[in-house]
């Protein structure tokens, strides 16, 4: 075993017992010291001065090894013998590869660790040796008062491969330092300009160059075992690290309990007491840990009344040291069976309890059995508050995580209008001290413009229809193939009632697929055939049965083939187009902020709200709306450009549509606690939801052609006040080669208490490369096209 080295030193070391000598020497000329000892010194300094080379600066270790008796007795006085079994000592020089003359205790470590292993101290660095070995300098030669103390530890395994930590102590009293000829000679402002800059490597090997001192001498290395102390610190710093969740903390304990317990290969578990399915799930795989007192078959606790009593009903810890002997108690005979099975011969659990209560049971197990009993079970009074606390601050960071992701993705308080929110809030919070009857005042904003536009799939409903006409038939067939291919007897009668009723529900399929009928044929199914199939399942072909379930959806209970190909194809449309939504608001918010929402239905739907009741610190300019309008128009025709490029090779082909509403006025709008969203604020507003509503199924007037086609772009106006605008966009967009030549203007057929709409139709071209558009400048391009 040797100390690991560093590459970079400022001392030339060689070893040297001067100091020890000059100290007998001393020792022996003073009269008041024991007479005994002083003839002992004189003969051993008499046969020391027989080998000179000891009393000069060793380079050869081949000199230590011919003289090792010599050196052992001369080293007495620092090694007592009646010690040499408990103290771990050995000479050697900071951080050099050469040790000798180590005590037993520290002889017998080596041994158990392999022997040549190397000492690497723990978060220790090149650089912090560097800086460390010149602040000795300055402190012993300059006289300077550099305070770099600090706990030095390393890790050794023993014969049982138990990690054991160790704290290194030096001694420093027989080391002498002298500056060499390239020794840089400190000022008074050189080490205050080092006192201020120990990151500055440089710094320091420029006033302290390599092997430009000399270190003579030898020191004293000396290891304290602080296993337990050093464990329960590495398991505080683990617990309390910020990213908890994002590692596999159950990973990092066992090292550090076998530590502790001095127990190989212990394992950790935990098994929550709440039946709730998303703890469980957090706990498991966010701490990493697995449970051993669960029985997942049954998804039940397997505790006894012993351990129950114990554990839940007085908190405290249950021990089972031998399993095998503890399965003669009947009351522990299930439990033990099954940790048993688990390979477990010993056990501690022990509650962890949170404010809330008994949170769960934490399992320390072994596969030795007597390793784990009430004696040791003692070392956790000083681990479980930790452990508490850290499932505690888990627990409330998991809750804050999911609070985060509710009002990020379920609730409409936009960044843009939560300053609204937050004044509001504060000012309730402040009344509420004085008057307990407080109420929340109405969030809401007046004179806003409204945006509307939705990209949709067209046809969306006859395709799903199509899906689930698909799987049903499937799923019919299939099943009539399986009871078909049963050749047995005994049940003929009851195959026989399957088979007719399925192949009717076929029939009635093939002839048309009425409101209701899937529900009575999935009813039928799901509560008679899949019950029948899965207890008589040997009478049925076992590849058929196989392909069959394969395509059942457990968590729906249905057959989930054609069905799955559709929604999952429809998330990831929606999901490319509210990504490229998103992405785009970013720098378009930052021109005028204003309120954005979204909606996912067969397609996406957007409104966007802006004037100057949403940012009234920023001064509003129709500018911005006019900008935000031109911004919409772009993005949407980037949204039906990037579908009809990724789609190609998707198994449904999907037409889009994209609509743009254009109302003639500003409205209100108003958030809604009950339904916790923005809606419109007045009955006076109303027109503006009812024509949203209503529109994309709207026809051309006096045709029945629906105003919305795929690839092109329809824009609804409430009036022709702002068709002139609009034109202007069109115009532009035409010029950068992003909408095409056919542009259409149309009437919009009168609805239910709407009329008057008008609309214009443009195509978009699918080839144009959408890397062009820059948002950033987007409005002064527009306006020097307009001006120029």
């Amino acid at each position: 075993m040797r100390l690991a080295t560093f590459d970079f030193t400022p001392f030339e070391i060689k070893f040297s017992f001067h100091r020890l000598v000059e100290a007998m020497h001393i020792f022996i000329n003073d009269p008041k010291k024991n007479d005994i000892k002083k003839t002992y010194f004189k003969d051993l300094l008499e046969r020391v001065s027989e080998v000179p080379c000891l009393l000069e600066p060793i380079i050869d270790a081949k000199i230590l090894d011919d003289n090792r008796v010599l050196i052992n007795e001369l080293l007495e006085i620092l090694f007592p013998i009646a010690l040499t079994d408990n103290e771990i000592k050995a000479v050697g020089m900071p951080f050099q590869n050469l040790m000798f003359n180590h005590s037993r205790r520290f002889r017998k470590i080596i041994e158990e660790s392999g022997g040549n292993y190397n000492i690497e101290i723990r978060d220790f660095s090149q650089h912090q040796y560097y800086i460390a070995s010149c602040c000795i300098i300055m402190n012993h030669y300059f006289k300077a008062n550099f305070d770099l103390t600090r706990p030095l530890f390393i890790d050794l395994p023993d014969a049982k491969e138990i990690i054991h930590h160790y704290r290194v102590l030096y001694n420093a009293d027989f080391v002498e330092v002298i500056p060499k000829e390239n020794a840089v000679m400190l000022t008074k402002e050189d080490i205050e300009l080092l006192e201020d800059n120990f990151d500055d490597l440089a710094l320091w090997k420029e006033k302290f160059p390599q092997h430009s001192w000399q270190l003579n001498g030898f020191g004293i290395i000396n290891l304290v075992d602080v296993t337990i102390e050093n464990a329960m610190s590495l398991l505080k710093e683990n617990f309390l690290k910020s990213e908890l969740q994002s590692v596999c903390i159950g990973n990092i304990m066992e090292p550090l309990f076998s530590s502790i317990f001095r127990v190989p290969n212990l394992r950790i578990g935990f098994t929550p007491l709440i039946a709730d399915v998303l703890i469980q799930k957090e706990t498991n795989e966010i701490m990493a840990m697995s449970s051993f007192l669960l029985n997942e078959e049954r998804s039940s606790i397997i505790l006894s009344k012993k351990a129950q009593e114990a554990v839940v009903n007085q908190k405290g810890y249950y021990s089972i040291s031998d399993i095998d002997v503890a399965l003669e108690d009947e009351d522990e005979r299930e439990m033990c069976l099954h940790l048993k099975a688990n390979d477990i011969k010993s056990c501690l659990f022990s509650p962890v309890v949170i404010s809330s209560g008994i949170e769960g049971v934490f399992e320390i197990v072994s596969s030795e059995a007597r390793v784990l009993n009430s004696v040791n079970a003692q070392k956790l009074n000083g681990i479980m508050p930790i452990i508490s606390e850290t499932f505690e601050r888990v627990k409330a960071d998991m809750q804050n995580h999911i609070e985060a992701i509710i009002q990020r993705e379920f609730t409409t308080i936009h960044p843009s209008v939560y300053w609204k929110f937050l004044e509001e809030a504060r000012r309730n919070y402040i009344d509420s001290v004085v008057d307990k009857d407080v109420y929340l005042n109405p969030i809401s904003f007046k004179n806003v413009y409204p945006l509307y536009g939705e990209i949709d799939i067209k046809g969306s409903g006859a395709l799903r229809n199509e899906a689930i006409f698909n799987d049903l038939k499937e799923q019919l067939v299939k099943l009539i193939a399986i009871f078909d291919n049963c050749s047995l007897q005994e049940n003929a009668l009851i195959l026989e009632r399957h088979i007719l009723k399925l192949q009717a529900y076929l029939r009635q399929l093939e002839n048309n697929l009425v409101s209701g009928l899937e529900q009575r044929i999935q009813t039928y199914i799901t509560k008679e055939v899949h019950p029948y199939l899965t207890k008589e399942e040997h009478l049925f072909c076992k590849q058929k049965l196989e392909d069959y379930f394969m395509f059942i959806d457990m968590q729906l209970g249905i057959y989930y083939r054609y069905r799955k190909v559709y929604d999952t194809q429809v998330a990831k449309m929606n999901k490319s187009f509210s990504d490229l939504l998103d992405f785009r608001q970013e720098a378009v918010q930052k021109v005028f902020p204003h309120y954005y929402e979204r909606f996912k239905t067969d397609g996406v739907e957007h409104n966007l709200y802006i004037g100057s009741s949403i940012s009234p610190n920023k001064s509003f300019d129709f500018t911005y709306l006019h900008n935000l309008r031109l911004w919409q128009l772009q993005v949407m025709s980037e949204q039906m450009c990037v579908h009809y490029r990724n789609n190609i090779q998707d198994a449904l082909e999907m037409d889009v549509t994209v609509l743009i509403f254009v109302y003639d006025s500003s409205l209100g709008i108003q958030f809604r606690l009950d339904e916790k969203r923005f809606d419109i604020d007045g009955s006076y507003n109303t027109r503006y939801e009812i024509i949203k509503k209503r529109l994309d199924k709207a026809c051309v007037k006096g045709s029945t052609e629906r105003i919305v086609q795929p690839r092109k772009i329809t824009i609804a106006f409430a009036s022709n006040y702002h068709l002139e605008e609009y034109l202007s966009y069109i115009e532009f967009g035409q010029k950068i080669g992003l909408l095409d030549n056919n542009l259409e203007q149309f009437l919009i057929e009168d609805m239910q208490s709407v009329s008057g709409l008008i609309g214009i139709r443009i195509g978009v071209n699918l080839d144009y490369n959408i890397e062009d558009l820059d948002y950033n400048t987007l409005m002064h391009r527009f306006l020097r096209s307009q001006y120029s």
